[in-house]
């Protein structure tokens, strides 16, 4: 409790249900500014003096709970001094950052009980011992700590739809809902209060493990999701390594037989058999040609060649022409599984929007270029007809576009001009968010 208001603890039950409930409440108090603590701060091992410090605070917590006699002034400065300890002695952050941090969370949870206390004034709830409104302010106090600490951190929860995001908020809010009517019902029966608090103090650890829950299902996502870009920059290695290695059998198997070709066609020259020399000589080029990977992009970026050359490869054997203008260095300071899904769901969905042309030229083209620290590509296809195709029916995966240009505080700009569809990716560096 930050804040301590006055508190009439003088019925036997009501001071019974106190001391019972007072040690829960200081427990979850506790997790509540450790998950407000890393909201700010990346988490650290604790070692024997953190430990310290955090019971000697649930200890002056559960003191506070139990009705025990301290000014609100005095019980908000130690307060303050104890978060300032637990921060500085866990954390390698300046004193006086851990200072401004102590006084910050201590004064937002201090006028969130005052409002939370107001309200229920308000709506003329007797909540003479305070609990009520402190399990309150703490619910609502989780929720900050969670909703700061991954718009701080940006932790994967950012990805999570805001259907989902609705649905998990359903939990605290229902929770107070619920224990205001189970509150309500104990005021008009004192048999029944001992219950009450019972039934919020399960309502707050159920909310704190739900969002726990929820984390750690979000990580695991992130980690999922990270876990298949890299599977794809190793299938996209491995396809270049092979098509490496099939030009380099080629190369040397040409090598190999380079002298013997050369005597064959020395001999032809000889006896002026011009015709025939021409004639073996076109042969020996076309066969070399024919089974030579054509490389469109040497830009020497293991993953802009590998999926510009893949996608090329492909179109190739779709009988689609394909038109690349790199111009970038072989390092760029963006994350490769950024540029994964950026390129690869752009050519992508031009493969896609070719594949449904049916009678017409059927052309794609890429062009990228990186100038004054800013990266731009550009992608764009033939589609059937403009009238009848609309183009946003073959942008696939648009989503996981925008959310990693978003990264770099990027742009995404697409266009239909005839039957030409255009889109336009911009990635700054130094602009990740």
């Amino acid at each position: 409790m930050i804040w301590q208001a006055e508190r009439q603890v003088s019925d036997p039950v009501n001071m019974l249900s106190t001391a019972i409930v007072s040690p829960f409440l200081a427990l979850f108090y506790i997790l509540v500014i450790r998950k407000c603590i890393h909201a700010f701060f990346l988490p650290t091992p604790l070692k024997l003096p953190n430990y310290l410090v955090w019971i000697a605070y649930f200890l002056f917590q559960v003191y506070v709970g139990m009705g025990e006699p301290l000014s609100p002034v005095i019980t908000l400065l130690l307060n303050m001094f104890f978060v300032f300890l637990v921060t500085s002695s866990a954390h390698s952050e300046s004193l006086r950052k851990c200072s401004i941090f102590s006084f910050l969370i201590c004064a937002i949870w201090m006028l969130v009980e005052i409002i939370v206390h107001m309200i229920l004034y308000m709506l003329k709830f007797d909540d003479s011992s305070g609990l009520s409104g402190n399990i309150i302010s703490k619910i609502l106090m989780l929720v900050f700590a969670i909703i700061t600490g991954n718009c701080l951190q940006q932790r994967s929860i950012t990805d999570i739809s805001f259907r989902y995001m609705a649905i998990l908020f359903i939990v605290p809010a229902g929770s107070i809902y619920i224990m205001h009517n189970i509150f309500v019902i104990s005021n008009q029966s004192s048999d029944e209060l001992l219950f009450s608090f019972i039934s919020g103090i399960l309502l707050l650890f159920i909310n704190y493990v739900i969002f726990e829950v929820f984390e750690s299902l979000a990580q695991n996502t992130d980690y999922q999701k990270k876990t298949l870009l890299y599977e794809q920059q190793l299938d996209l290695c491995n396809q270049q390594a092979k098509e490496r290695e099939v030009q380099d059998a080629e190369l040397r198997m040409l090598r190999h037989d380079i002298k013997q070709h050369l005597i064959c066609l020395l001999g032809m020259v000889n006896a002026n058999k011009n015709e025939e020399a021409v004639h073996y000589l076109t042969a020996l080029l076309e066969n070399g040609t024919s089974r030579k990977i054509h490389e469109i992009s040497r830009s020497g970026n293991i993953v802009v060649d590998s999926l510009v050359n893949y996608k090329c490869s492909v179109a190739q054997k779709e009988h689609i022409e394909f038109n690349a203008n790199i111009f970038i260095p072989p390092v760029l300071p963006f994350q490769n599984g950024n540029l994964t899904i950026i390129l690869g769901n752009l050519l992508e969905n031009a493969l896609n929007a070719c594949r449904h042309i049916q009678n017409g030229k059927r052309m794609i083209g890429i062009q990228m270029t990186y100038q004054k620290e800013i990266l731009s590509i550009v992608v764009w296809n033939t589609l059937e007809d403009s009238s009848k195709d609309s183009p946003s029916k073959h942008v696939m995966g648009m989503l996981s576009i925008e959310q990693a240009v978003a990264t770099y505080n990027g742009e995404v700009i697409t266009e239909t001009e005839g039957n030409i569809f255009k889109a336009a990716v911009i990635l700054y560096e130094g602009g990740e968010t």
